[in-house]
């Protein structure tokens, strides 16, 4: 039974949480060394500790964890199992505690990088405020509340990434944020990939304050200046994702605009949108595969500022390209079985032989990629740049935490799809979930 200190707790957590997800993608601090990256994560590390200790307290205090389908006859383990998502990301807690003990760098595995302070304390924060968000987040108005945090702190974003665009940026950048804006993020995909996440919560909201205008004429100034609102965010995101020039996000947006309009339609029920989708998307397709051919007929579209770079999807032979394959062809060597390590010392790597299962540590590779450098890397990079990711959510997943971790990776975002889609009812037979999982 809930007691007004557990109350009290909740409440803390939900501000936290909250707290998290609208500072994080804004704050950053020009006073310190790394500005971005590592500090947004102090931040977030903070508040997931806020949300630890308010959590260990409401346990305490309500004497357990209360699960809404915990009952006598089904155990507190088999809620678990049952419990959408928890079986994955219970996985990647595994995951991530082999790898950073079987690190070849466990320090540096468990309290993150310099560079970019990703490590498993990080990564156990992420998951503390997942727990927590599942255990304690009960009512539709909390989560109306996390997705309009959500959209609302794009705003700020979106809008940074235009003032960098038009040269009328407060602080003076040493590399160049006009041609392709970096805004609150430090970097032009990290900021493109942030938006691009946003941007289908904000048409879910577009279309509900759409749907109110229609049926509820009572408040209609309200739901008008409410959709306007969510459509000014929408067009400012857009702005901002085609400003960055990042071809894989801009790319990951028109696909997952694509599946978005289809989901809507088919909940709609007008097959006649599912049809004009599909054959939109096969239209942008081909478009693009004939932007992509060499002195083609649209070999004037690359030089369209923010979106010409989609002309250069399949050139292998470009900076970007190039960097890519060296990087995984190293990253293949250095999953593969091979010769031990041998460190600093002349010590070899005792657990050489199970580097393919549990990996090499989170933020490890920047240490163990170095003798799998490949040469030609220095014709397109730094010559003192040595790689601590992989460009590619695979190989980084085998090279952190093995193949463990790539099977609980995939896992989970397979996990997340397929349950989404059930919520939909979009599937509900026997026969959808086995094309579910063929596909």
């Amino acid at each position: 039974m809930p007691t007004k200190l557990s109350r009290y707790c909740t409440g803390i957590m939900e501000i936290a949480w909250l707290a998290a997800i609208i500072n994080i993608p804004v704050f950053f601090n020009v006073y310190s060394s790394r500005i971005f990256e590592p500090d947004k994560i102090t931040l977030l590390r903070s508040f997931a500790i806020i949300i630890a200790i308010c959590w260990l307290i409401k346990i305490i205090d309500e004497k357990g964890i209360h699960w809404e389908n915990f009952t006598p006859k089904n155990s507190i383990i088999m809620t678990i199992l049952k419990t959408p998502l928890m079986v994955s990301v219970i996985g990647m807690v595994i995951a991530y505690l082999l790898a950073t003990v079987f690190s070849i760098t466990p320090r540096v595995s468990w309290a993150g990088s310099y560079q970019r302070l990703q490590g498993t304390y990080t990564t156990y924060s992420y998951i503390i405020i997942f727990f927590a968000i599942v255990v304690n987040l009960r009512q539709k108005g909390q989560i109306e509340r996390i997705i309009s945090a959500v959209i609302i702190s794009s705003l700020p974003v979106s809008l940074y990434g235009v003032l960098q665009r038009y040269k009328i940026d407060p602080v003076p950048w040493a590399g160049d944020v006009v041609e392709r804006i970096a805004a609150n993020m430090g970097n032009s995909i990290f900021v493109a990939a942030y938006l691009i996440m946003v941007f289908p919560l904000t048409i879910v909201k577009i279309t509900d304050s759409f749907t109110s205008i229609l049926n509820d004429r009572g408040r209609l100034l309200p739901n008008f200046l409410r959709a306007t609102a969510y459509v000014f965010i929408a067009s400012l995101q857009v702005i901002a994702l085609l400003f960055s020039g990042s071809r894989g996000p801009l790319m990951g947006w028109l696909i997952g605009t694509f599946f978005l309009f289809v989901v809507l339609s088919l909940i709609w029920r007008q097959r006649w949108l599912t049809f004009s989708g599909i054959g939109l998307a096969l239209i942008v397709g081909i478009f693009l595969l004939l932007v992509n051919i060499p002195n083609g007929p649209f070999q004037s579209f690359r030089n369209i500022p923010g979106i010409g770079r989609l002309g250069m999807l399949l050139d292998p032979n470009s900076t970007t390209s190039r960097v890519r394959i060296y990087i995984w062809a190293g990253a293949a060597e250095l999953v593969a079985p091979h010769e031990p390590l041998e460190f600093p010392d002349g010590k070899k790597d005792a657990f050489n032989s199970i580097r393919p299962i549990v990996g090499y540590g989170p933020e490890a590779m920047y240490v163990a990629y170095n003798p799998f450098y490949q040469t030609n890397l220095t014709l397109v990079e730094k010559r003192n740049a040595s790689p601590d990711r992989s460009h590619n959510e695979t190989w980084d997943a085998m090279v952190i935490t093995g193949g463990v971790g790539l099977i609980f990776y995939l896992l989970l975002f397979g996990s997340i799809i397929y349950y989404g889609l059930t919520w939909l009812g979009l599937i509900v037979s026997k026969n959808q979930q086995i094309l579910f999982f063929i596909i």
